[in-house]
């Protein structure tokens, strides 16, 4: 065997290990930045090819079986970002590393409100996360326009999510009905749904909702990869540094991610405030922060903007 086969099989090995340790929310005993140096010294300087063995069980997400009408197929995670390590600390507690699945092609032997239909019904008996499946109200699959062109992610629904029984619900849902109002745009046109699809649970005095564990996001995200490619949205908006975390593995703020667009398997992403971040902070300041991340939404979506809607929150220039 080559050199550079048993280097590629043992990184891939390593890789392998990182993953699953991520996914289960264990501990890393090195940083990153020490597998990296490694690496680059003992690298042989020819093209890596990933063994094939070890790369088929990267990230290896569990599925559920649609029923027998379903034409959805769950997909697997198959995109593996890097991992990243305090460089002061040689161990982490929770590392910041999630991959999504891969969002592959739906098969045209359906319509789409067959297939949503199909998945939908393979998504509200789910149990994979049995603590969330005892203690939530409703699974929030989501809502909107089968065809939209634009789709609203969430990381997770709150209590007033679960509650109703749909997305984007509550106070911080009305205030997203009005972004919407003042793009020209209504629920109905648009697709609005979450990472998870249950509530995380938390105890019964707390209204607050934690953040999903990685283990979470890799039971409910292939849903989402589900959905997406059923609906094939021509723009994302990650409502929070949760969704980002989700979509992208990203351990970033919101403040440092938004403003500029972020590649999603071909999908344009644009990162914004979530509307509960907005009541929270109800400035013109913040409130044109998220505005003008919208009007490049706007814009990327060829819809019309006016002079009144491009000055929407700008501060008063004069008397």
């Amino acid at each position: 065997m080559l050199e550079s086969d048993v280097f590629n099989a043992g990184l891939d090995t390593v890789i392998e290990a990182l993953q699953r340790r991520a996914v289960s929310g264990g501990e890393l005993k090195a940083s990153a930045a020490s597998l990296d140096q490694l690496c680059a010294l003992q690298a042989p300087q020819v093209p890596r090819t990933p063994a094939s063995a070890a790369a088929k069980k990267v990230s290896d997400a569990p599925s559920v079986p649609s029923p027998r009408t379903s034409t959805a197929v769950l997909p697997t995670p198959a995109v593996l970002h890097s991992v990243t390590a305090p460089q002061t600390e040689a161990k982490v507690s929770k590392p910041a590393l999630f991959v999504f699945p891969t969002i592959r092609p739906s098969e045209e032997s359906a319509t789409r409100e067959e297939k949503l239909l199909a998945l939908r019904d393979a998504v509200l008996p789910c149990t994979l996360c049995a603590h969330l499946a005892a203690t939530r109200r409703h699974v929030i699959f989501g809502e909107g326009a089968v065809d939209a062109g634009l789709m609203f992610v969430a990381e997770a629904p709150g209590v007033d999510e679960d509650k109703e029984g749909r997305p984007f619900a509550g106070e911080a849902g009305g205030l997203l009905d009005k972004m919407l109002l003042a793009m020209g745009l209504s629920r109905p046109q648009v697709y609005l749904t979450s990472v998870l699809k249950c509530r995380p649970d938390t105890s019964a005095e707390e209204t607050a909702s934690r953040a999903p564990t990685i283990a979470e996001l890799a039971q409910c995200a292939p849903y989402l990869a589900s959905q997406i490619s059923i609906i094939k949205p021509r723009v994302i908006v990650a409502m929070g540094a949760g969704a980002m975390r989700a979509l992208f593995g990203s351990s970033e703020t919101v403040g440092k991610l938004r403003s500029r667009w972020h590649d999603l398997q071909g999908i344009p992403v644009m990162p914004t405030f979530n509307p509960g971040y907005l009541m929270r902070n109800q400035s013109n300041t913040e409130k044109r922060k998220v505005w003008e991340d919208l009007l490049q939404v706007m814009e990327k979506l060829g819809l019309e903007i006016t002079e009144k809607q491009r000055g929407f929150f700008k501060p008063r220039t004069g008397a």
